[in-house]
């Protein structure tokens, strides 16, 4: 009986934080230096493919963003998420090799709950 319990509180937690991911603002734009437009790479598709939610805590551990343009590979992709206040509560970066690429966040980890806005940029050599 405990066991059916647990397993049904954890699909529950699942679904409210797949359901939260899915109306989390994403923002995002394109700011270049100079007048030649082939200093950017096509943004306009990223979105939030997935959370690595700890369930023993409900902590956020990664967020995988997806639909990054080949375009953009070699440059430098980062990640900020906020809660409602807005502070910086995770963040990390990394040069891209694809087109769905992992963040990784460092401890302390932001809980699930907490998270309310998500900004992702990506610099150019």
């Amino acid at each position: 009986m405990k066991r059916t319990l647990f397993a049904l509180g954890v699909g529950v937690i699942l679904t409210i934080i797949v359901a939260f991911a899915a109306n989390l603002a994403l923002d995002g734009g394109v700011i270049q230096v100079g007048s030649d437009n082939t200093l950017t790479c096509d943004t306009d598709g990223v979105q939030v493919a997935g959370w690595g939610l700890e369930t023993d805590d409900n902590t956020v551990r990664w967020v995988r963003i997806g639909g990054i343009s080949t375009d953009c590979v070699g440059d430098d992709m980062f990640v900020r998420v906020y809660d409602t206040t807005p502070s910086v509560i995770a963040g990390g970066s990394k040069t891209i090799a694809s087109a769905l690429e992992t963040i990784n966040f460092s401890a302390p980890y932001p809980s699930a709950a907490a998270i309310d806005k998500l900004t992702v940029w990506i610099e150019g050599p």
